[in-house]
């Protein structure tokens, strides 16, 4: 198809209006989604609570492999499939719905270094290799699971933090939060009454911490720490993921 063509075939998709049908996909909650793909994940089904735009959540085994650019989570909306937290936020924007119009450019190049600084610093949360490779069998999860670590690793080298002990990860994580919480002051959101894209992220990197049983308990004890930034988790939960009607 010719860049006209999906130019083309992009306005449209724009023009039609958000489907009853929209579908999020993400791997196996309980066996395979690694931290930092859970706490994607979440982040963009805040995103779109936020927006007011319903989303059907399932859980498949090959979601990963299933996405046009690996990357995971990722939505069926219609015709187009789109993956990733940032895209997602155009995609929706494209069709009118958007968090972040009312700030002008200084709080836009805000937002975005925020959203860098949480994307980097809570990168490093991943999953251990069973978790990952257990819904295949064998010889098939070995190889995913040394391909998956790989992953890990590059990631971390990118980044540098591939040489950094546990506890400079820590100090690391306990950084950002602080950076975090000194933004948030005694604002509901970072940006004032109303939430953006930062706030979802924020919200997916730390509730997925405070809520997922993990093999130690220090990462979640750093964010408690910050009691505005626990009392930022449980403001979305009340106002996005509750239950209103019971």
């Amino acid at each position: 198809m010719s860049l006209a063509a999906e130019a083309f075939v992009s306005q449209m998709a724009a023009a039609e209006p958000w489907p009853e049908t929209a579908t999020l996909y993400q791997p196996l909650k309980e066996d395979q989604i690694l931290l930092s793909d859970c706490a994607s994940t979440l982040a963009v089904q805040a995103y779109l609570r936020m927006c007011g735009l319903p989303v059907h959540v399932v859980c498949k085994a090959n979601a990963e492999y299933m996405s046009p650019s690996g990357k995971i989570p990722f939505i069926h909306v219609g015709n187009q499939v789109v993956s990733e937290l940032g895209p997602i936020v155009q995609f929706t924007k494209a069709k009118g719905h958007s968090l972040s119009d009312g700030l002008d450019d200084v709080q836009r190049a805000e937002m975005k270094a925020y959203m860098e600084l949480v994307n980097n610093m809570l990168l490093t949360a991943e999953i251990s290799r069973p978790r990952y490779s257990s819904p295949y069998s064998w010889p098939l999860c070995k190889f995913l699971s040394y391909q998956k670590q790989w992953e890990v690793r590059r990631k971390m080298n990118a980044i540098g933090w591939g040489g950094k002990t546990l506890e400079q990860v820590y100090e690391d994580v306990s950084q950002c939060c602080q950076a975090l919480s000194q933004r948030l002051g005694t604002q509901p959101y970072f940006f004032n009454k109303q939430p953006t894209e930062l706030d979802a992220l924020v919200f997916g990197h730390l509730f997925t911490i405070l809520t997922t049983r993990l093999t130690s308990t220090e990462l979640a004890e750093r964010i408690k720490s910050y009691s505005n930034l626990l009392s930022f988790c449980r403001r979305i939960e009340q106002s996005y993921f509750e239950d209103k009607s019971s």
